[in-house]
């Protein structure tokens, strides 16, 4: 399963660089499908005998947040459907903190895993490993082709860890 997981990523990965290079319509399903792929492999990789409630609980809060980080903090038709006509920076709430809030969601949704239903941790490592390599990617090379402004919001936004500086921000407003 393992082995469906990593080819998950790489979907994800050719479904950016459609996006950022070549804008094939029949390319824009390869990140979605990814993402399937991801949830499949990781479920078939779940024991519900080792069933943890404490743990689930934790495993679904992250999972949450992931979800509203991706799909939630801004208009998903602008950033994911209509990507022909352009995405602009979004530099707001979980954006404002680092440029990829959704790695660390991520990490932490994979490491509860384990232990809410035994997910292997070679899996959750692997699968982590793989979500920050994609996030790089997107980070250095392709975002900044994709996305209106992102050279400037790299200069202000860390990459992936929130400054002091951030988090004051956030609830400054």
């Amino acid at each position: 399963m393992i082995l469906l997981g990593t080819a998950a990523f790489f979907l994800m990965l050719l479904g950016d660089v459609n996006d950022a290079l070549w804008h094939r319509s029949a390319l824009r399903l390869c990140f979605p499908v990814g993402l399937i792929l991801l949830a499949a492999a990781t479920a078939a990789r779940l024991s519900l005998e080792a069933f943890d409630t404490a743990w689930c609980a934790v495993a679904a809060a992250f999972l949450l947040v992931l979800l509203y980080a991706l799909f939630g903090s801004f208009s998903v038709k602008d950033a994911y459907v209509s990507q022909e006509c352009g995405r602009r920076v979004y530099d707001k709430g979980f954006y404002a903190l680092c440029r990829h809030p959704g790695v660390l969601f991520f990490a932490g949704l994979y490491v509860s895993l384990h232990y809410a239903l035994a997910l292997p941790w070679a899996d959750a490592a692997v699968y982590a490993l793989l979500n920050l390599l994609l996030a790089a990617l997107e980070d250095k090379w392709l975002f900044p082709l994709s996305i209106g402004g992102y050279d400037e919001y790299k200069t202000r936004v860390p990459f992936l860890i929130p400054t002091s500086e951030g988090i004051k921000k956030i609830f400054k407003r």
